[in-house]
Formats: structure tokens, C-alpha cells, sequence
């Protein structure tokens, strides 16, 4: 205690001198503050001609510092008055991440070396003179604390663009802290009143935090406490900042908090408990945190059983049409027994599959990978498996042999030798959900994001309701099979139907090694040759006719081309042209100063694998409206998730989505982003367009000109 008063002494008793400092000359009293300050112009906006960039630079000397928007235990920020200008409506002083300053136990937040404040100016009339006039308190500390009053003039003539200084200012502004930052965001801030008063952050990051620090601010009665990682799982970890102050158990305003790692800055703002009479943090009692969890998972596994069935609408079942089609058919002479097997196999494999994806994401995120929905899709192992039952699958429905499972289970559950056995139909109901979930939907990106957010108990229970929810349309019709007997009865018709279901098995297998050939070099050669090879052998074996003579064919044509053409680049290194839209490539630190220049801007993320995204293609495509904005006044920026990337990965986990389609639109209405549906509209799409170009009010975070 008595070094915080000694502090606050020191920093006070200049402030009793009447130390000051005008027009940016150095003081001549004894302590000699050593800075320099100067205001400077970086010209017009180029994407909004009533916005021009300024910013106040200082430069300070070794063993000086001055101070951020909340300067800690001691000293006071700098202050803006630009009341003298004329011709502005209004300017807004950005602050750069600051770092922490500790000495004998007092810390405070600020700058050393240099700093520049950007200072975003509003214009009342763009074509005429701005006169720029700053009076501004500036306080700068090494082992005295000074108070300096400065004054700057400056003149922004019509039409002057981006100036020499305008480098330096962007430069500051890209140390902004944002609501989100290439590969970190802070996905949940809350508030904690029990043992202590502190702020617990769950973060995610595309890369481990190395040394982060959280800054809190809003409320001059609550100071916060050095951060501490308390656990970390993958890409997410949970950090605890104590409070302390007046305030820190009931702070009366917002709570704004300012995350730095490295180069790395982002802001939240906190939370509050749901119920505060249950405030808890990282040391509840196991017992609270198991009912507060179980009643969130009862509500999600709702979600996801409504998810599941939502699924089976989506236009990635596309590539398994003819597996649904034909796990449909041909029970009308079947018995009211022989009915309920095969849809209780069916809607077994889609149960099974959905507990096999389960299974392999949670090994995957307790080893520290990272996780998401549809990444079977980016694994080359799983898509020369899936080319393997599916060619396995087409020859049964050639007729090349029968699927059966081991004689006990197979007599049990179905007639030993029918061609149409019970194995087969839950080897197509698992091959059938294992294709057609790389895409999300509504409802499903909100159970994932929740399942893979917990435990890997939790993420089975989400995903097996996903699974039951999918499969639900069999599960009624096993419980109803008198439904079975409405299909059309055996007849020559089911060999065509059968022949035309193996070649579409046959196309979804060549659709896959396109895939492939996109996500995995050497081992396109090895996924061909296999599934050539496997498809040549049963015909030569049997000798069937043509169709299974064209489906070598077609195969070893799509083998030589997938061996000879090169793999394709999943990730654009420059501006593409797609259905007249000029995209340009992902790179979310150009998306973050775009929108602070006033852009508006379109960001599409999809996959080779995503057919949902295909079809959301179209839709931009085949939009006028759409496509008038895209080439107009909003910047379109496509990625490419075909490819795992880690990078990729946590920006969608930044927006609390682990699959595809992703698509989002930031502008100065909307600068932490408005999310779109799976499945886009145009007019959803114009709408969020609207939305984030309209303008935020001027009256947020800035100071009025009278």
C-alpha cells in the first residue's frame, strides 16, 4: 500500500506544479520528460470520400512511457479535444494494444518507444477545407510523471488522398485489438464473483498463446490482475484475470476486455453469470458443473435430433440419391418381419456411422487437433475407403455377389443368400450418412459447435442423436413396416433399377477421386489403381455384360486422368473469376482493414466436397442482384477448405461454426460480421449486404464536434 501511494504522489505532484508542454517542444524543467509528439494526415478514405485518416504520433525516450485508454493503478490516459476544428462532424481516436508495465508492484498499462493514436475524422463537407485543430493533455512517466498540454493545426484540403503518412497510420491501426483477429477470438467472457471477483475468457486460437494478457476497462472502479491459462484443450484455452477495486464485485458499467498475445489483439466484452445468485468459476464444485452441463446437453440433443433429420433434405445427400432410392424399394412382397429387419439395418449403419465419426473427432481433439464437421473429407485414407465400399457396394448391385454378414447375425436378422440382405442395406446406410455429412445445415452447426466444444462423452451422446435424427425416417418405417408394403413389388423393372443405382455408385466413386486428386498427391495413384483393379477383377471374375465392362472403362479413364493431371491449388494466390465474380483470396488481416476503411465485404468459404456450397454457387451466380454488389461496392473473398487448414479451421471456430458452408459479410454496419444460413437466399444475401453497409452511428466510441 504505501508504494501505491507513493506512486500516485509521484504521478500527482507534477500536475500541482503546473507542468506543461505546448506545440510539442520538450519541457525545460528538471526531469526533462523526453518526447516528441506531432499530428499527422493521412488524406481522404478511398472507400468513403466523408472520412479522412489523421493520427497523433509520440515517440518517447528510453525509460518513458505514456498511457492506454485505462492506465492501471496508476497515471491517466491521454485526452483528445478537437472542439477548435472546423468542418468536422466528429473524430474517433483508436487505441493499438497496449503492454503491461510493472515496477515495485504497481502495474500500469501503456506505451514505450512509440506510439500512434489514428484518429478517424469525419468531414461535414468533403469538398470543402478541413481546418483540424487538437488541443490534447498528454501524460508521459519515467522517474517523474508529467502532465504536457499540446496544440496541433492542421489543413485537409478536397481531394487529398493517402499521403506519405498514411503508411505509418495503417500500420497502428492493424494493432488495433478487433472483435476478431487472424486465428484468435474470445469465444465467452463471463464474469465470477465466488471464491474472488474475477473474468473468465474462453479463447480460441489458430495457434497456441504464447504470453497472453488481458486489459480490462469500462469502469474506473474495477482494475483487472495479471491473466492465467488455467487449461488448455486443442485450439481453445480458458484464462482467468482476476479484479480488484472498489467495483470488482459489481462493476456499474460494461466491462471491455482487451486480449494481446504477441502480435495477436482482440476484444470482448464480459458477461454477466445467467444467474447471479450461481455466479461460479474454474473451482465449482463438480457437482454444479455436471447439472449446469447436463441441462445444456438435454436442449442440444433436442437440436440435434431435429439437425439429423433436417440432414436428410440437404443437398449433399445428392451424391447417395440412388443409395436412398434403393434402400426404398422393392418390399411390397416382403412380410411385415423381413420389412422391419432391413429398416432397422438401414438406420443401424446411419447410427453407426454418426458414432464412428463421434469416436474418431473425439481421438482427435483429446491428441490436440483440430476438429470440425466434414474433415473425413479432407483425410485421403478415409476417401480411398469410401472408394472401396462404394465399388464394393456397385458390384453387389451388379450382382457380382451378395453382402452378408456372419451366418448367426445374418439368420438372425434376415434370409441367408437374399440378395438384398440385411448387411447390405447397413452397409449402405453407413456408407450413405459417411457422404452425404460434409456439409452442415440448420440446426446441425449448432449441436457440432456445442459437441465439440465439450468432452468426448458429450460428443458421442450429440452425435448419436444427430445419428437417430438422420436415421428417423427408417426407424418409423421399421416401427410402421405396413409402410413397406405402399412400394411397388419385385418385378424385371428392379434390374434396371439395380444396374442404374451400381452405375451411380460407380459416378459417387469417381466423384471422390476428383476429391482426392485435390486433397493428396502420391496417393491418388494408389486409390485408383486399387479401385481399378477391384472393379476389373469382378468383371473378368463374372463377365457380366457391358455394364460392368463401362464401369471399368469409365474408371480407368478417370484413373489415367487423375494420375496424369496435376493436383489441383485448393487456396487462390490471386484474384479468381467465377460466374462473373472477381474473388479475391483469403486474408483476414486485409478483410479487418478493409472494414475499417468502410468496406463492405463478402467472405465465402466452401470445398470441393461440399455440395451444399455448390449449390449456394449457383444461387450467387444466378442472381443479378447478387452478382450487381459483388462487383460494385462489396469485395468478394473466397477460401478454399478442400485442403485441411489449421488457419482456416480456427477462423470458423472464431464464429463458434465447424463446418461448411460458411459464408459471412462484414462492412461498417456489421464489423464483427452477420453469419448466413447453410442453405443461401438472395434475398438473405442482399439483406446482410445492406445491413453491414449501413453506416454505425457516429456517436459510438467518438467525441462530438459542438
Amino acid at each position: 500500500m504505501l508504494k501505491r501511494f507513493a506512486a500516485v504522489v509521484a504521478f500527482a505532484l507534477p500536475f500541482a506544479l503546473g507542468v506543461q508542454l505546448a506545440h510539442a517542444q520538450v519541457s525545460k524543467v528538471p526531469g526533462k520528460p523526453d518526447f516528441s509528439a506531432d499530428l499527422i494526415v493521412g488524406g481522404i478514405d478511398q472507400s468513403d470520400p466523408e472520412v479522412a485518416w489523421a493520427g497523433v504520433h509520440i515517440r518517447l525516450g528510453p525509460h518513458w512511457h505514456t498511457y492506454w485508454r485505462s492506465p492501471g493503478d496508476a497515471g491517466a490516459p491521454p485526452d483528445f479535444d478537437w472542439s477548435s476544428s472546423q468542418d468536422l462532424t466528429a473524430a474517433d481516436v483508436e487505441w493499438p494494444a497496449p503492454r503491461r508495465l510493472t515496477e515495485d508492484g504497481i502495474d500500469t498499462f501503456g506505451y514505450t518507444d512509440e506510439v500512434v493514436f489514428p484518429v478517424r475524422l469525419r468531414l461535414r463537407d468533403p469538398d470543402t477545407p478541413a481546418h483540424i485543430s487538437l488541443n490534447m493533455t498528454l501524460f508521459v512517466c519515467g522517474t517523474i510523471c508529467t502532465r504536457n498540454d499540446l496544440h496541433f493545426d492542421a489543413t485537409l484540403s478536397p481531394g487529398v488522398r493517402f499521403i506519405g503518412p498514411r503508411e505509418l497510420i495503417d500500420t497502428w491501426r492493424n494493432k488495433v485489438p478487433r472483435a476478431h483477429a487472424a486465428g484468435l477470438s474470445i469465444a465467452s467472457a463471463t464474469l465470477l464473483t465466488k471464491p474472488e471477483p474475477s473474468v473468465r475468457l474462453m479463447v480460441i486460437a489458430a495457434a497456441p498463446l504464447q504470453a497472453p494478457d488481458v486489459f480490462v476497462d469500462g469502469d474506473d472502479g474495477v482494475v483487472g490482475g495479471h491473466a492465467q491459462v488455467v487449461a488448455r484443450d486443442g485450439n481453445s484455452a480458458t484464462v482467468i484475470v482476476p479484479l480488484r477495486g472498489p467495483h470488482a464485485e459489481n462493476p456499474g458499467k460494461a466491462l471491455s476486455l482487451t486480449l494481446v498475445d504477441g502480435a495477436r489483439a482482440v476484444e470482448a466484452i464480459a458477461q454477466r453469470a445467467s444467474d447471479p445468485g450461481r455466479r461460479v468459476d474454474h473451482a465449482v464444485t463438480n457437482d454444479e458443473h455436471r447439472g449446469r452441463s447436463r441441462d445444456a446437453t438435454w436442449v442440444m440433443l433436442a437440436v440435434a435430433l431435429l439437425g439429423g433429420f433436417v440432414l436428410n433434405f440437404m443437398p449433399c445427400v445428392f451424391p447417395v440419391l440412388a443409395l436412398k432410392m434403393f434402400s426404398l424399394v422393392g418390399h411390397g412382397a416382403r412380410d411385415r418381419r423381413a420389412i422391419r429387419a432391413r429398416f432397422v439395418a438401414s438406420a443401424g449403419g446411419v447410427i453407426a456411422s454418426f458414432l464412428l465419426l463421434a469416436a474418431t473427432l473425439s481421438v482427435f481433439k483429446v491428441a490436440g487437433s483440430q476438429v470440425g464437421w466434414g474433415i473425413q473429407f479432407q483425410q485421403p485414407l478415409f476417401l480411398i475407403g469410401m472408394m472401396i465400399i462404394l465399388v464394393a457396394l456397385a458390384g453387389n448391385l451388379f450382382g457380382f455377389y451378395d453382402i452378408l454378414l456372419p451366418t448367426v447375425l445374418n439368420t438372425a436378422i434376415a434370409r441367408k443368400g437374399s440378395e438384398d440382405s440385411a448387411a447390405a442395406q447397413f452397409i449402405n446406410g453407413l456408407a450413405m450418412t459417411l457422404l452425404a455429412t460434409p456439409c452442415s445445415a440448420p440446426f446441425v452447426g449448432t449441436a457440432v459447435a456445442f459437441a465439440l466444444s465439450q468432452g468426448p462423452w458429450q460428443i458421442v451422446e450429440i452425435f448419436a442423436a444427430l445419428g437417430i435424427g438422420m436415421a428417423s425416417p427408417y426407424l418409423l418405417l421399421a416401427a410402421v413396416p405396413q409402410i413397406g408394403h405402399v412400394f411397388p413389388r419385385p418385378g424385371p423393372w428392379m434390374l434396371v433399377l439395380r444396374r442404374v443405382a451400381g452405375l451411380a455408385m460407380v459416378g459417387t466413386a469417381i466423384w471422390l477421386l476428383t476429391i482426392l486428386a485435390q486433397v493428396a498427391d502420391m496417393q491418388v495413384a494408389l486409390v485408383t489403381g486399387l479401385s481399378l483393379g477391384v472393379m476389373v477383377s469382378l468383371w473378368a471374375f463374372r463377365r457380366q455384360g457391358a455394364i460392368p465392362a463401362l464401369a471399368g472403362t469409365l474408371m480407368t479413364g478417370i484413373a489415367a486422368l487423375a494420375i496424369v493431371l496435376p493436383p489441383q491449388e485448393t487456396q487462390p494466390t490471386a484474384t479468381d473469376i467465377t460466374g462473373g465474380v472477381q474473388w479475391q483470396p483469403f486474408v483476414p488481416q486485409g478483410i479487418d482493414e478493409m472494414v475499417r476503411n468502410g468496406r463492405t465485404v463478402f467472405v465465402n468459404i466452401g470445398a470441393a466436397w461440399c455440395v451444399t456450397c455448390k449449390v449456394n454457387d449457383a444461387v450467387i451466380a444466378g442472381s443479378n442482384a447478387i452478382r450487381d454488389r459483388l462487383t460494385s461496392d462489396v469485395v468478394p473473398i473466397r477460401a478454399d477448405w478442400t485442403r485441411h487448414d489449421d488457419a482456416l479451421g480456427a477462423y470458423l471456430q472464431s464464429f463458434h461454426r465447424y463446418g461448411l458452408p460458411f459464408d459471412v459479410v462484414f462492412g461498417p454496419g456489421a464489423p464483427t460480421g452477420i453469419v448466413l444460413p447453410e442453405l443461401l437466399t438472395q434475398t438473405a444475401v442482399l439483406t446482410a449486404i445492406d445491413q453491414a453497409s449501413t453506416k454505425l452511428s457516429t456517436s459510438h466510441r467518438q467525441e462530438q464536434i459542438q
